[in-house]
């Protein structure tokens, strides 16, 4: 196993009827605070008020900003931060999805930098990573996605230049998390596919680019994947199921902690960096199902070229139950699984079918080599060329 180090400072209060805990556990950031919601979903369905409410009921004053969009923009993120700044906050509470969070870590950085862009801070910018603090957040997330209520990274849109990138910084991390199935018991068939195949990614990324120096990882790994595997056709067949809402809120969280990584060589999110740039092109694109869309090119793509193949192969076995002395067979075994477990969850589809057109594929294959890849060939197990980024999206159409 290799060396490393793990610091995660947010304190995570998981349950129902918690609100009252979350609240005394983070009225010590302040008297006043701004709200970050979303397009208004949690105001219609009653969450909102008893929040601000038990927030007044220990002296700390909200404010309201409202209208973050999924892939949030870096026009919205720039609105609110100077209507927090016009208020005088003292902290954040993002309520919502990922989007939410993530553009709540943007507003917070604006905050303490006193400036009014923060697109000028995010990978591939000239200022990337060049902020001293940002202001307190806490989180309760409303989906189980991204994990952004325990990770120090963010995701940023800009729709003006067809872009996304990330911040990513130890300053980002949420001081205190409420993750209550209950707010998420409302979500649709469709968001929660997209939420459980992010969560998927979160650990097969690593996995299989990481090595085999971290048998203790892997397991770990395997039980967050495996129980997205089990747990997602229940749910769908019981949205509103509040313990297996639970068991896939608290897999999200432990899916992009730092555990699923430790003792192994870190390695690039290389979906999530063609699935990034392909919704700077087209922001409506759901994270997930781009994530999903792309999962069996990949995967062929690694088999084609020999990388892989034997965590692959493990694969087939510790989540399929396949087992084979030949690991490009077996390694096929999984990828066939996989996709057949996508088909029966409504998760399998193309690009063209989510409206990414072949006319783009050259650009957004520029844009993921130019800012995730620095200019260069990503390192998969050998170079990942714009090439291999085009091949892999015209491959989803098979």
């Amino acid at each position: 196993m290799q060396n490393f180090s793990i610091h995660i400072p947010t304190k995570i209060i998981f349950g129902e009827g918690l609100l009252n805990e979350f609240v005394k556990s983070s009225k010590i950031l302040g008297k006043k605070a701004l709200i970050l919601i979303g397009g208004g979903t949690v105001e219609k369905l009653g969450y909102l008020q008893p929040v601000r409410d038990a927030f007044e009921k220990e002296g700390v004053s909200t404010v309201l900003f409202s209208g973050v969009e999924p892939n949030p923009q870096v026009r919205t993120i720039n609105k609110a931060a100077q209507f927090a700044k016009n208020e005088k906050i003292d902290f954040i509470i993002a309520f919502g999805g990922g989007s939410v969070i993530d553009a709540a870590k943007g507003i917070a950085i604006l905050l303490h930098e006193k400036t009014d862009d923060i697109w000028q801070y995010v990978l591939g910018s000239p200022k990337a990573g060049q902020y001293s603090g940002a202001f307190p957040v806490v989180a309760i997330p409303t989906t189980a996605a991204t994990a952004s209520e325990v990770t120090p990274h963010s995701v940023i849109s800009n729709d003006e230049v067809n872009g996304k990138a990330s911040l990513s910084n130890p300053l980002l991390r949420p001081v205190v998390s409420l993750l209550d199935p209950t707010y998420t018991k409302s979500l649709n068939a469709r968001t929660t596919q997209d939420g459980a195949a992010d969560i998927f990614s979160h650990v097969i990324e690593n996995y299989l680019l990481g090595g085999n120096d971290s048998p203790i990882a892997d397991r770990y790994s395997e039980m967050v994947m495996l129980t997205v595997l089990e747990t997602l056709p229940k749910l769908l067949k019981d949205l509103q199921n509040i313990k297996l809402r639970g068991d896939l809120f608290w897999a999200s969280d432990l899916a992009l902690n730092g555990y699923q990584t430790a003792g192994r060589t870190p390695a690039p999110f290389v979906l999530h960096s063609m699935e990034h740039a392909a919704s700077g092109f087209y922001p409506s694109l759901a994270h997930g199902r781009g994530l999903a869309t792309l999962y069996p090119a990949y995967f062929r793509w690694l088999l084609e070229k020999g990388r892989a193949v034997d965590r692959m192969a493990k694969l087939a076995l510790r989540l399929f139950g396949i087992e084979n002395s030949n690991e490009q067979i077996a390694a096929l075994n999984f990828i066939e699984k996989f996709e057949n477990w996508l088909k029966e969850n409504s998760l399998y589809q193309s690009f063209p079918d989510l409206g990414v057109m072949p006319e783009k594929y050259e650009a957004i294959a520029d844009y993921t080599i130019e800012v995730y890849g620095k200019g260069k060939a990503i390192q998969v197990l050998g170079d990942f060329t714009k090439e291999d980024i085009i091949e892999i999206f015209y491959n989803t159409e098979k």
